[in-house]
This record gives structure tokens, sequence and C-alpha cells, in this order.
């Protein structure tokens, strides 16, 4: 081999490993989503092993594996280490009499003979890694069977790219939420979103400026990535109005303004929004809302009462000529308000009937993250078929402290 030869498979190498550690799957757990392919793969051709192989330097390492318990394995002994340098599908009929395969470790120690190996690549032809097919007898792939084969490899490349891209957009979407709740004085604010799927349209925010509190919550019709990207443009421009609420500019001029500028999006996206959105003066617990056409927020009074804050404007995104108005209440010490999405009514006994056993969880439980805590384990116990988010607002009765 030349130097010019041996150059270009440098520069490859180092393009198809860079092009691997952007998937983000090295040492993680086992990929149910591409465990699903392999299992299929052994039931369809009768081997006793199947894999999604990725190369990481000189390691093998192994996202899904049917048949076998290894994470990992040296890249040398590995059928794919060839299938990723050739670039091209490999099917070995017998690998104890093919020169290239008959003294691997799998040959000699573990009896493989078969092994079929189609590369598995990103949007720019990287070789990102195999799937794979071995049995420890002889055999070959008829017409038919390669033709399902390569389908099958096909399924899993998706999978490959699509889970990843999936979970780094849940990690961006976790990372623009606020970092950790907010203790101040006597209040105590934290929030939660659990998304139905690895991102969702479901958001929340909150801040403390002036000694106001802006807080909201947001639901964008629909589940995933479509509904992620409209929310993060509706928070986008909530956020942008941050000063002028805690100023003390009227919500419902406010939210007026937002919902026609943000009308354009929503109609070619066909998409609308219900929202609440606060601000809470932090001195006198004067708390002033606009109800977006979500109705999901209540407050315990610190005697025992329940009231349902809401008002009659729509969603954004309904009618062009549509207008918010702002509403008042106040937050009294011992008050706590729980203000949440209707995912949350779906992990109930009965949705329509929620009033009752949301304000028991509200007051039985001590602080907002406990609060929080209880309703992430509701949703773990009851499969949430929505995205679950909700905001939590307490302040303390006078003369107890948040120890």
């Amino acid at each position: 081999m030349d130097d010019t030869t041996h150059g270009a498979d440098a520069s490859r190498e180092e393009r198809r490993q860079r092009a691997v550690e952007s998937l983000g799957v090295l040492d993680g757990g086992p990929n149910e989503r591409l465990d699903r392919i392999t299992r299929l793969a052994r039931t369809i051709f009768g081997v006793p092993l199947s894999s999604v192989t990725i190369l990481d330097g000189d390691r093998a390492f192994f996202p899904s594996a049917q048949g076998f318990q290894s994470r990992e394995v040296p890249r040398e002994d590995t059928f794919c280490d060839h299938t990723t340098n050739a670039a091209a599908p490999v099917i070995v009929e017998d690998a104890g009499l093919d020169p290239r395969f008959r003294d691997l470790a799998p040959v000699t120690q573990d009896h493989i003979r078969f092994y079929a190996g189609e590369p598995l690549r990103d949007p720019v032809g990287n070789v990102l890694g195999t799937f794979c097919l071995f049995d420890t007898e002889p055999r070959s792939l008829s017409d038919e069977e390669a033709i399902t084969f390569r389908d099958l490899a096909k399924w899993a490349e998706q999978e490959l790219l699509s889970s990843t891209e999936m979970a780094q957009a849940g990690l961006v979407q976790a990372s623009m939420l606020p970092a950790q709740g907010i203790t101040t004085g006597p209040w105590e604010i934290d929030g939660i979103c659990l998304p139905a799927l690895a991102v969702g349209g479901d958001f929340y925010d909150f801040g403390v400026d002036n000694d106001v509190l802006h807080l909201g919550l947001g639901d964008v019709m629909g589940k995933g990535t479509g509904a992620a990207l409209v929310g993060a443009g509706v928070r986008a421009a909530l956020r942008g109005t941050h000063s002028a609420v805690t100023a003390g500019v009227d919500l419902g001029v406010i939210a007026t303004q937002v919902a026609r500028s943000l009308m354009p999006d929503l109609e070619r996206t066909e998409s609308f929004v219900t929202l609440f959105e606060a601000a809470v003066d932090l001195e006198d617990g004067t708390l002033r809302y606009v109800d977006a056409g979500m109705g999901l927020c209540l407050v315990v009074r610190e005697d025992g009462r329940v009231e349902q804050l809401r008002g009659p404007d729509r969603p954004f995104g309904i009618l062009p000529d549509d207008h918010w108005t702002e509403k008042d209440t106040v937050l009294r010490p011992g008050d706590r308000m729980l203000l949440f999405s209707d995912g949350l009514l779906d992990l109930l006994d009965d949705p329509d009937a929620w009033l009752e056993p949301v304000a028991g969880m509200v007051s039985a439980l001590a602080t907002p993250a406990d609060l929080l805590a209880g309703i992430s384990s509701l949703a773990g116990k009851r499969t949430a078929l929505d995205d679950v988010t909700a905001v939590a607002v307490f302040r303390r009765p006078v003369g107890t402290s948040s120890t």
C-alpha cells in the first residue's frame, strides 16, 4: 500500500470515528429499538446470534446483541472490522474455509462458521456500524433472504440514527428548562416536564426579578418533535417578555401581542397552544394571570379551600383577532398553587373529576419537590400517554422555615 492510499484510509477512519462518537451511544445500555430488530432477525433466519456492532477505536461495541452477553470485544477479533473497512456487505458461508477469517477468535473458540454483515451508514456515507447474523453451521442466504436481510439492516440504520437524534433532542429540550427550583423567603417554586416521547410539546418556565415571580406553562397540540419545535418558539417569545412582566405590564396585553406575533407560524403548522402565564408579587402575594384555554391551575388555601384558576380566553392560534384578559387573586401565607398540563389527567382514575384528587396531592406533600416527585412516580406507574408537566408554587405559613 502506497503512502497516498494509506493516508486516504487513515482520513476515512478518522472521519468515521468522529461520526461514531457523535452518535452518543458508546458505552450506553442496550437499545430496545435495535433489540427488536436483532430479535426479529434471529427468528426470521433461524440463527443463534445477531447484533448491531459499532467499531470504536480498537474495540467493537454492541448496542444490541442477541444470543451472547458480551458488550464489547477487541476490534481485531471481529468479522465487522473487515465489513467496516470494505464499506460493503460481506457474506461468509464457511469461515473455517476462508483464509480471511479462519484464525479469528470467534471461529477458533466459538465455532462461528456463517457470517453476514451489512454496513450501517450516516447521511454522508460514513460507516457507523454493521448489522450482523452469525451461525455455528455453514450456510448461505437465498436471493429472497438477502433482500430481507438488507431491509432489516436499513431499518436498523434508521433506528440507530433516529434514536440518537431523538435522545440528543431530548437532552437539548431538558437543558432549556429551569435548571433547578427556586427558594426565596417563604416562597418555593419548582417544575417538572415528563415527555411521553423523547421530546414533547409541553414546556414551562419561571424566574424571579425585582421580587416578582414570572412563570408559565404551555401545551402544544400533539406530541414529539413537531410539537417540541413549536413549543420552543412559543417559550422563546414568552421569555422575551420577562422584563415587561416583572415591571408590571398587563399580562393580557402581553399575551395578545405574543399570540398575534406567533399566529402566522401557528397557522402554517396547523397548531394551537394552551397556556397559563402568571406573575406573582413576592412581597404581598398578588397573583396576576392569563389563562389561554388551559384551565388546569388550582390553589389550595391554608384553610383547605380549593380554587380553580381559569379564564374564558381561547388558546393561541385559534382566531387571528382573539385577545386575552388579565385576572388576579392573592396567594397568602400557607397557600399552595399547582399548574399542570392535561397529561396529568390521564393518570387519574377519573380524568373528569380531577379537582379533588389533585388538590389532595397538593395538600398532602410537604414541598414542591415532594409533590413533583409524587407526580413523576404516578406517571411511571400508570404509563403516561401524553406529556406530563407541572409547576408548583408554595408560600409557607407565617413563622415556618424551609428547613
